[in-house]
């Protein structure tokens, strides 16, 4: 939902379950919200820093403090037009946001489609500095190096995700499970072009439909305890939904931990770790 407003500029509040099915009976919606322009308006202007050289897991990571910058107010975010934000890179962000964030949804200076709204006359400044980002992912890497299982797919895992983590793997069988969760028509374009029998012949389990924050044993491994994702919003939640303590890091530091059982013990070198 929140990426559905912040980056293709659809309209929806975080609407109770409830509500949803009067407004599908009724055809109509509350006239309140971010339904109305004024209230899109960010009410939080955050300046970033943008790390050289920064991988895939700054995006989630980014969006993960950016919540807590901005828990309780639609942010816009100033200093990333210039980071060639992929369609993947936003998934990532806005799903990380609505963790630590009861705003639904955010703006992106130069990136997203409402960003040149004037800020509301209320709004007030902050800064997400490297120290920041350091911090959020120390909060989101509670776990012990040694991992038991990849979790791929929170939000559902998209087609170029899925091709780069059989190209980082290379035909190399995992070392520990792997699952991979992603759409059945995502899925069935990957069994097209042969990426889901590459991914398959690695080792790796790839699950239709489903979201991790919604698996449960036995489908989630009983034996594993501790887990790798490079999902900001399954690192926050999974501890709680699974039991499990949870590592983060980029796509690329999932393969590793697919083949060594080991995830990196620092932050990322663009965090100046």
């Amino acid at each position: 939902m929140i990426y559905a407003n912040s980056v293709l500029g659809a309209r929806s509040p975080k609407h109770p379950d409830f509500l949803d099915l009067c407004m599908a009976l009724t055809g109509r919606a509350p006239h309140a919200g971010v339904y109305l322009d004024t209230h899109r308006r960010a009410r939080r202007v955050i300046d970033v820093t943008l790390p050289p050289g920064h991988d895939d897991a700054f995006w989630p990571l980014l969006g993960y403090v950016a919540g807590l910058t901005a828990p309780d107010r639609i942010p816009l975010l100033r200093g990333l037009a210039g980071s060639g934000a992929t369609t993947e890179n936003l998934k990532a962000l806005c799903a990380a946001f609505g963790t630590t964030s009861a705003a639904p949804m955010l703006h992106i200076e130069g990136v997203t489609p409402e960003a040149g709204l004037p800020p509301a006359g209320d709004a007030d400044h902050r800064r997400i500095g490297i120290a920041d980002l350091t911090e959020g992912w120390n909060l989101l890497n509670q776990g012990p190096d040694r991992v038991d299982l990849i979790a791929i797919g929170s939000p559902h895992a998209s087609a170029p995700e899925c091709r780069l983590l059989a190209r980082g793997l290379t035909g190399r069988p995992v070392q520990v499970a792997t699952i991979v969760t992603a759409g059945r028509g995502i899925i069935a374009d990957l069994k097209t072009d042969g990426t889901l029998a590459a991914l398959q012949s690695c080792g790796v389990q790839v699950i239709p439909d489903l979201c991790w924050c919604s698996i449960s044993e036995p489908v989630f491994p009983p034996a594993a305890r501790n887990v790798m994702t490079n999902s900001g919003k399954y690192a926050h939640y999974g501890p709680g939904l699974s039991g499990r303590t949870l590592r983060f890091g980029s796509l690329a530091d999932c393969v590793s931990a697919a083949l060594t059982g080991r995830a990196p013990s620092a932050p990322p070198g663009w965090l100046g770790a």
